[in-house]
């Protein structure tokens, strides 16, 4: 049975990721997103997480799902409904989680990666294989009870989808078929745990009832399982006279055959109890591998979803706007008041937004004043691309844009010590990288690119790179300090519509508001204006 949380055709796999997933996590400094996602909440209020506590699990579990973008606004919109219904039901979202996690945990203890504890074909392997089979069974059906008694205040087709499947696949018929295989078998393991409040102590006794034809000289054949359950027999103490007397008694009935006489008769029934008890276990070896298969899917996809809402929560802690973005076709981007989440969740919310069209734009030239907000701006625009194509929500009042699956980044950063060339040669390699695996319809985001060499030729590798990207359609959002490079391509697209050009707002008196407007190039970076800013000589 398939969980189909994640995509509604189909389980989670990395198919189709980031061409280079570690390099965006870098340059966006997805990391902090990730951090968040793992701030498991432990108590939750309508307006604020009181108690938290770091799962790396979690944050495992969102950047891998981050790593692999959507590709229909469809699969998009099916994810973010059930991000919805996940937190407006954080409590049922933790249980999911949690309920998952125990499972897997005990399955761990009880030897899963060793293929359970014991060699094949022992009495330890089958007891270790029933305990299994009752952990797996008990989580399934806490899980679907738990989905259905949510089941009113949930919208998504996702979880909707999930909950119906397991009431279809564990009804109460099941249910009961699966209780009475268990108590059935419950001799043989000690799956039951025991209530250590009673005053009695229990013992399970198996009733196996075989039936069998005779060949010639009286030899057994033909042997077949006719009754298996078991009884559960009440002393007040394991070894007192009580249980002495019921099992003299017992021993004495029509039709028993007394085990206490005979050491080779009761070798002989542990034998049998063995082989009955896994015979009837090899019918439920496919049920073990499915809820297995099962549990696995589900743990690390719920562990997406609350991630997501630990997301949530930290935007709403600092009161940072988000929306779910809307369907668009066609080549758009809008964004109103789009916040860099990373550098809102380090100030805690007191940062500047960006409000703007770049729709039709297949090259944004972005420069102007140091320290104005560029580079914040630029990873504010890559980082709401992943978070969009992932379904989760948005830190912006309003954005929509169109799907980009192939994204890259290049970003400067600061010098390898171990690097035997320069800089610049490693700039160069990774861009020889990202050329050499462009695919559909590329977002490639460039971050102060090529200023690690003289201004002159740093402007002219950057003109011949965006220039030859731009002829072959690729679509690049640039921050650049080599104003040669800006103004020459300002001088050479005037025309062109497809090409935009915006800068640091930078006001009269030398302010800097952190805003990006559309701009022509400006022939200055305002070194001097910021020198005496900081240092306060004016």
């Amino acid at each position: 049975m398939n969980v189909n949380l994640l995509y509604s055709d189909k389980e989670w796999s990395s198919a189709g990721a980031y061409f280079d997933w570690n390099s965006i996590t870098k340059d966006l400094g997805l990391n902090a997103i990730f951090k968040a996602a793992g701030n498991d909440s432990i108590i939750r209020t309508n307006k604020a997480v009181i108690s938290q506590s770091q799962d790396s699990y979690l944050s495992h579990a969102v950047k891998r799902v981050m790593g692999v973008p959507l590709k229909s606004f469809e699969e998009i919109k099916y994810r973010q409904d059930i991000v919805k219904d996940c937190c407006k039901k954080q409590n049922m979202t933790d249980s999911l989680y949690h309920i998952s996690g125990t499972v897997l945990d005990e399955w761990e203890k009880l030897g899963r990666k060793n293929n359970s504890i014991g060699e094949i074909g022992t009495k330890a392997k089958l007891i270790t294989d029933l305990k299994v089979l009752k952990l797996l069974v008990d989580g399934i059906i806490e899980i679907r009870d738990l989905l259905a008694d949510n089941a009113d205040g949930l919208s998504s087709e996702g979880l909707l989808g999930l909950s119906s499947r397991l009431q279809k696949e564990f009804d109460e018929d099941k249910e009961e078929q699966l209780t009475t295989l268990l108590d059935s078998i419950s001799f043989f393991a000690d799956i039951y745990a025991r209530n250590r409040d009673e005053e009695y102590f229990n013992v399970r006794v198996p009733k196996i009832r075989i039936e069998c034809g005779l060949k010639d000289g009286l030899k057994i054949g033909d042997i077949r399982l006719d009754e298996l359950q078991t009884n559960v027999i009440k002393y007040s103490k394991q070894y007192g006279i009580g249980s002495k007397v019921k099992g003299k008694i017992s021993s004495l009935s029509p039709g028993v055959i007394s085990l206490y006489k005979d050491q080779a008769i009761q070798e002989d029934a542990e034998a049998i109890e063995f082989l009955v008890v896994g015979h009837v276990y090899s019918y439920c070896t496919q049920l073990v591998q499915e809820l297995g298969s099962f549990f696995d899917q589900f743990h690390f996809q719920i562990a997406f979803y609350l991630g997501a809402v630990n997301i949530r929560s930290q935007m709403q802690s600092y009161r940072i706007e988000y929306c779910f973005p809307d369907e668009c076709y066609g080549d758009v981007l809008e964004y109103d008041e789009l916040k860099e989440i990373i550098l809102s969740i380090e100030l805690k919310g007191k940062t500047v937004g960006n409000t703007g069209k770049l729709s039709g734009k297949q090259l944004v030239v972005i420069t102007g004043a140091n320290q104005g907000g560029k580079s914040t701006f630029l990873r504010s625009l890559g980082v709401a691309q992943v978070l969009m194509q992932c379904g989760l929500p948005v830190p912006a009042k309003r954005f929509r844009s169109s799907i980009r699956t192939s994204i890259f980044t290049h970003f400067t950063r600061r010098e390898d010590s171990a690097m035997n060339s320069g800089r610049l040669d490693e700039e160069l390699r990774r861009m020889d990288r990202i050329v050499s695996n462009l695919g559909k319809d590329p977002l490639v985001l460039l971050n102060e690119s090529f200023a690690t060499t003289t201004e002159k030729d740093g402007s002219r590798i950057a003109y011949d790179i965006v220039k030859a990207l731009k002829e072959e359609g690729v679509r690049i959002y640039t921050v650049t300090h080599l104003l040669s490079f800006a103004q020459q391509m300002y001088e050479e697209s005037k025309t062109d519509e497809k090409v935009c050009f915006m800068c640091a707002e930078h006001l009269d008196d030398g302010k800097r508001t952190f805003k990006i407007i559309p701009h022509e190039p400006e022939m200055t970076s305002f070194g001097l204006e910021l020198y005496d800013q900081i240092l306060g000589t004016h």
